[in-house]
């Protein structure tokens, strides 16, 4: 009795369709547009984002064309609130920090003649740095060489995941 109810769950769990976030096809971009722009907020990490992200775009072909506009058929895209945060999670027995947090977020949102027309809410990319304490204190530039590398890695990361939820309609 039980293994037919507990199939049935696993079932209805594989099923639900979370795994498909980023295999649309454009489900979010209303029919017709023939074009968008990208836009960001002026900080410094707004820009490094709207690179990242311009690169995904012209790697995808479905997408429309990267030009700017104003007509009906035309939408923007704006990365707003982007955050980079690199904070301490875990201490070694004396407090010091023997792992940190590195997460990179940010919204996209859409807009068409100038009415939003989707929010994609926070997407954010984060990984963890460890570290041996007593390493750390006698050697702070390695874990600022990790972070360095970690956080070009996770500023992609971020531009493939907004472009799979604006592709899923998520």
């Amino acid at each position: 009795m039980r293994l037919p109810l507990y199939l049935a769950l696993v079932l209805m769990l594989t099923s639900c369709g979370y795994h498909l976030v980023g295999q649309g096809d454009s489900a979010v971009i209303p029919q017709g547009t023939t074009s968008a722009s990208l836009l960001s907020e002026g900080s410094k990490l707004g820009k490094i984002l709207l690179g990242e992200l311009h690169q995904q775009w012209l790697q995808k072909p479905s997408l429309p064309a990267l030009q700017s506009g104003s007509d009906k058929n035309h939408v923007v895209l704006r990365i707003e609130g982007p955050n980079e945060a690199f904070t301490p999670v875990a201490f070694d027995n004396l407090g010091l920090a023997i792992q940190y947090r590195l997460s990179v977020s940010g919204v996209l949102n859409m807009y068409q003649n100038n009415t939003s027309i989707w929010r994609s809410g926070v997407v954010s990319a984060s990984a963890d740095i460890f570290g041996d304490a007593s390493a750390l204190a006698n050697n702070p530039t390695s874990i600022e060489a990790e972070r360095e590398t970690l956080v070009e890695q996770l500023r992609k990361q971020w531009a493939q995941e907004a472009l799979a939820r604006l592709q899923s309609g998520f």
